[in-house]
């Protein structure tokens, strides 16, 4: 599984819920994260309460605490993972027509992935005009330049749910001639690291 950056941004960017349906929605989000938060089941417990069937739908200060404190506990040591040199990295890079987000991750011996640190930042006015095309390739430069630091000098999967970018992204084939300038630019940049593109079907974090 991918934890997709958009998932991650998500979950901050969430006004409060108005109804059931949509508290559901916000703790569907929570999922991937469930077996890193040690506290959520105690810190969420208002919210699941209203979920129960016979609960009256009313958010008081109590559910709103909760709502902060669950988002607040998702950027907290208890959720992300120190860099380790000998564990294999993940950066998964998504866009949305107004924003980008990047996750690094370390893929653990017990096979689950665990964020490092993510990051998303919005679109200025002309990026905005990019074809989706552009803007996906757009949050892998964004996201690489972001963890240079942890990337350069080292091997890692590069995972977007956007599959033309692997024939134009793959360092074991020859950048296409219809490449646009600013794709080649890009292209040529992914060149000084050493990583493998992969395609996460569909999965919008």
């Amino acid at each position: 599984m991918h934890p997709s950056a958009s998932k991650v941004r998500a979950i901050h960017e969430t006004p409060h819920p108005k109804n059931k349906t949509e508290l559901q929605a916000f703790l569907g989000l929570l999922n991937f994260y469930y077996s890193l938060l040690n506290d959520k089941a105690t810190i969420a417990e208002p919210l699941h309460r209203l979920l129960e069937k016979n609960a009256e739908w009313k958010w008081i200060s109590a559910h709103e605490k909760a709502f902060v404190d669950v988002k607040e506990l998702l950027s907290s040591d208890s959720v992300l993972v120190s860099f380790n040199e000998q564990l294999p990295l993940i950066l998964t890079c998504d866009a949305s027509p107004y924003g980008v987000g990047y996750v690094l991750s370390h893929l653990m011996e017990d096979g689950r992935e665990a964020p490092i640190a993510y990051a998303s930042r919005t679109l200025t006015s002309t990026e905005r005009n990019y074809s989706q095309l552009d803007k996906e390739a757009l949050s892998i430069i964004a996201g690489v330049k972001k963890f240079h630091y942890f990337l350069y000098g080292h091997a890692f999967t590069l995972v977007t749910d956007h599959q033309p970018l692997l024939g134009l992204f793959n360092k074991m084939k020859l950048a296409p001639d219809i490449l646009s300038p600013r794709m080649l630019c890009w292209s040529q940049m992914l060149n000084a690291y050493d990583f493998t593109i992969t395609h996460s079907s569909g999965k919008k974090i």
